[in-house]
């Protein structure tokens, strides 16, 4: 088979994947002509007993746990699937913002059953690639060909993908049922790339991060354009940016300036002081200061980049962009020379200071050892009865309490007593309001349904679903001893 689009959307129980889990998988895969060449592929996944869903994503899916339970498989089957899906050669999986959150959530599923978390993603001429930048990019550059749906808000265009199929008529089925929004996707893409075929052929050269890396020159610091969510709607989402210096610790990484902006604070600050302006919220900067007109641009992640000189007069204009200003400004950053190099390499080489991550979430606490990842598919063979006394000699400890958790979370009947007390223990300690390790703590999962329970109290079927999430936190909390319910919240139910 030759090369192919992977187009896929999750539903899940919560938005953090470091503490949360897929509830819904489905997939549609496409030639390069985006026509369809296999069956869709659309499963829910169980939700173990360690999990309490969000009841806001809950309500926006329509997903119950219990629902989930009895029609979904195991997670471990869940991510074989996923990972033979996304690891055929050739494929270019993408979906929609999934670069951010739908691949994070693949990616630490990936590591919790014990596969690559990575290896689906460049192995076999593989990639990944993400429609939202590129639809960004092309409402910035390319508009015609596109209906552009404004904001509820009436401030810019809506990128929302249910606003945008509404709009261009490719909606089939409901918005959050996954494999409808992959169909949405998929008509969606085909308008782009009929309607703006050289943009969208461009926009493809961009998953190779060597070819986003040619656009970023660090040396002669020449402009260029990116466009990312992490700039405004008033702006079309794009900035003129001047490349500064490579990232002094991440690779994939090169630091630039917003050139929108005056450089005065970059060039008369020291290094400690925007560092510690660097990752305060707007809010919660001192009144009179602003956060310094930093960004990274992640070479890996698909950015949307366009060359200075490929800019067309109507697009300086359409995204008022003023050339002189920004060459102005554009020069001053040159003319600190080596010395703002030296800065930015201080203010950028001090690791942020983070807690210890649990083993669920500790993915990026560094890389698995290579010996211990050849041992994955001797574990994912393993039977259920033979998982807790075959010994695999990992050296990586999150490996080790994975290895239980995974037992646990997938064939809970395989544990003994000893060992479900233990599960047990770390259940409790999971879902103790405050622990970190959950979304939610008891407490605030029926505080929770009750405030929803007041907002939607004329509908019926969002109760019907309410109670459902209300039982579901009630028989876990009778599982492990019960809680006592707070001040806002509902008194817990026994089981049905």
């Amino acid at each position: 088979m030759g090369a192919s689009f992977l187009f896929y959307d999750l539903e899940t129980f919560g938005a953090d994947p470091r503490r949360s889990r897929i509830a819904q998988f489905a997939a549609i895969r496409t030639d390069e002509a985006l026509e369809e060449i296999d069956e869709p592929v659309d499963f829910l996944v169980r939700p173990a007993d360690d999990l309490l869903p969000s009841p806001d994503a809950s309500m926006v899916t329509g997903l119950s746990p219990q629902h989930a339970l009895a029609k979904g498989v195991p997670e471990a089957e869940a991510f074989s699937r996923i990972f033979d899906e996304m690891s055929r050669p050739q494929t270019c999986t993408l979906g929609y913002n999934s670069l951010r959150f739908d691949d994070e959530f693949v990616r630490f599923g990936l590591y919790r059953n014990f596969f690559d978390a990575y290896e689906r993603e460049w192995r076999g001429g593989n990639s990944r690639w993400d429609l939202l930048d590129v639809m960004r990019l092309a409402h910035a550059l390319r508009p015609d060909g596109i209906a552009w749906p404004a904001r509820e808000d009436g401030k810019g265009t809506s990128f929302k993908l249910e606003h945008l199929a509404a709009a261009n008529g490719v909606r089939v089925g409901d918005a959050h049922e996954a494999l409808s929004d992959v169909r949405a996707l998929i008509g969606l893409a085909r308008r782009f790339r009929q309607s703006q075929p050289r943009l969208w052929t461009y926009a493809l050269q961009l998953r190779d991060k060597r070819f986003a890396a040619g656009l970023v020159d660090t040396v002669a610091m020449t402009p260029l354009l990116h466009v990312s969510q992490r700039y405004p709607a008033s702006r079309l989402c794009a900035a003129p940016v001047l490349p500064l210096a490579r990232h002094p610790r991440f690779d994939t990484r090169v630091i630039v300036f917003d050139l929108d902006s005056e450089p005065d604070a970059l060039l008369d600050l020291d290094a400690e002081t925007i560092a510690a302006r660097l990752y305060l919220r707007a809010d919660a900067l001192p009144e009179g200061e602003s956060r310094v007109a930093l960004k990274e641009v992640h070479l890996n992640r698909c950015p949307a980049l366009v060359r200075w000189d490929h800019l067309r007069e109507e697009d300086l204009a359409r995204l008022a962009i003023e050339p002189a200003r920004i060459e102005q400004r554009a020069s001053r950053l040159r003319a600190a020379g080596p010395a703002l190099a030296e800065k930015l390499r201080r203010v950028y080489a001090v690791e942020r200071e983070l807690p210890p991550g649990d083993a669920d979430g500790a993915l990026y606490d560094g890389f698995l050892p290579d010996g211990d990842k050849r041992l994955f598919a001797q574990v994912r063979s393993t039977s259920p009865a033979q998982l807790g006394a075959r010994q695999f000699g990992f050296r990586d400890p999150r490996l080790v309490e994975l290895l239980f958790r995974y037992r646990a979370r997938n064939w809970p009947d395989s544990l003994d007593q000893g060992e479900r007390a233990r599960w047990d223990d770390y259940r409790r300690a999971r879902l103790a309001e405050g622990s970190g390790l959950s979304e939610l703590g008891f407490t605030q999962y029926f505080q929770r349904i009750a405030t929803l329970r007041a907002e939607h109290a004329a509908d019926a079927s969002r109760l019907q679903l309410l109670d459902q999430l209300q039982d579901w936190g009630t028989g876990l909390a009778h599982g492990l001893g019960g809680i006592a319910p707070d001040a806002g919240t509902e008194e817990p139910r026994p089981p049905a």
